[in-house]
């Protein structure tokens, strides 16, 4: 089978991307060449090579915005008025794209410099640029849409109108044209065949790789805030942001009573604060610890110090009515018993396998009392971990999913080699 040379654009930090790095490291162990574009980090280099795999971080600010921004600012010292030009929806929006495009050019510049037979763009916001990259070098277009964006409330509440319809616009044309479109679950994978007709569709789920459950670290548990080992540590890992019940378990918090209950969350901060501050308010302190978001090599560690796993998911847009995200089979491998939202796919996923409690999410009472009999009732929780690690290990692991990404890239060798 031909070897082809891969481009993949994310516009994440690779740091802890674990689905980007995950098939990285896949197609170079399959003997592709691979290069990844995305964006920089802090102390880590422009360029670099990471186990066989080159990494180009591209800054987002260049010398042309860097030299607008200070033109801007002296001109708002001396005389005021750019402020309130600045402040305008229309500008900032006519602003922002002008940025964009320019970014939009670097990406495209160093995606054509890696000359790939293959462009893989990673999400939405990479599509144009990796469509075009394809384009003008004749190569294969592969489109993974780890998100439902066009059906994500916070994805829309974040992005305005302006970037909407641009969005919007670029999925329409260029997915169904696109040489392989990749989705993560079979709901969002069913929702964009019906949105777009004659999709070249594949599935590659996001499951973690297979390991070791893993000990409870004290030193970690520590860390998280859990104060003894009599102490049942709940952990939540990702994004701390809206629609994802956050709010609904600081409100559950103040519920709790006397139960021996700490809570951990763990990820990037994406509310600026206010998730946090929100805590503060609702005097929850003492009961929630807030912890940076860590390596995504490191973060089972962190899974396996907690004695359960929270997946509160609010049911307020499609993107969520269809997920199955991967800190749902994380908790499986980490054999963590899950207090998991009632929508039907993770609920079908939870009953299936009897390896949590489903509940209503947006009720904070409701989330309290999935809190107080997990962590009432031990031997149970362990046991539900138990059942939900042994189906990680038969049904859930990364080992499954890079079969079907390799098949993906079979197809697109045959396609490509000129014999």
């Amino acid at each position: 089978m031909t070897a082809l040379k891969v481009c993949m654009v994310v516009k994440n930090q690779l740091w802890n991307d674990a689905r980007v790095k995950k098939e990285a490291l896949t197609l170079s162990g399959a003997g592709h060449t691979v290069t990844i574009i995305s964006l920089p980090e802090p102390g880590a280099p422009e360029r670099e090579t990471w186990n066989g795999i080159s990494v180009v971080r591209v800054p987002k600010a260049g010398k042309l915005k860097a030299s607008v921004r200070r033109a801007l600012d002296s001109a708002e010292r001396k005389r005021g008025f750019p402020r309130r030009l600045r402040e305008n929806p229309l500008k900032q929006s006519l602003g922002n794209l002008f940025h964009s495009i320019l970014y939009q050019r670097r990406l495209l510049r160093e995606a054509l410099a890696t000359r790939a037979r293959v462009f893989h763009a990673h999400d939405l916001d990479t599509l144009a640029v990796c469509a075009v990259a394809a384009v003008l070098l004749r190569a294969k277009l592969v489109y993974d849409s780890h998100e439902l964006w066009l059906g994500s409330t916070r994805h829309l509440e974040e992005t305005g109108w302006l970037f909407r319809t641009l969005e919007r616009t670029a999925e329409k044309l260029i997915a169904p044209r696109a040489h392989a479109v990749i989705s993560v679950t079979p709901g969002r994978e069913k929702v964009m065949k019906e949105m777009y007709g004659g999709l070249k569709s594949w599935l590659v789920p996001n499951y973690p790789p297979a390991i070791s459950p893993g000990v409870r670290d004290p030193e970690i548990r520590a860390l998280l805030g859990a104060p003894s080992d009599r102490c049942f540590l709940f952990i939540y890992q990702g994004i701390l942001c809206s629609h994802r019940g956050l709010e609904q378990l600081i409100e559950a918090s103040s519920l709790l009573g006397d139960c021996p209950v700490h809570i951990a969350v763990v990820g990037h901060d994406a509310s600026r604060g206010a998730i946090k501050a929100y805590a503060g308010e609702k005097g929850c302190a003492g009961r929630i610890t807030f912890h940076p978001p860590v390596p995504s090599e490191e973060l089972h560690r962190y899974t396996a110090a907690a004695d359960g796993g929270l997946l509160l998911f609010q049911g307020s847009c499609p993107n969520h009515v269809l997920s199955l995200p991967n800190k749902l089979f994380e908790y499986m491998m980490g054999a963590l018993p899950i207090l998991a939202c009632d929508l039907p796919e993770i609920t079908a996923l939870v009953s299936r396998h009897s390896c949590g409690i489903t509940i209503d999410a947006t009720s904070p009472g409701g989330i309290a009392r999935g809190m107080i009999a997990m962590a009432s009732n031990t031997t149970s929780a362990r046991a539900m971990g138990e059942r939900g690690r042994e189906a990680a290990l038969r049904h859930y692991t990364w080992e499954r999913s890079s079969e079907a990404l390799l098949s993906v890239y079979d197809s697109l060798a045959l396609r490509d080699d000129p014999s």
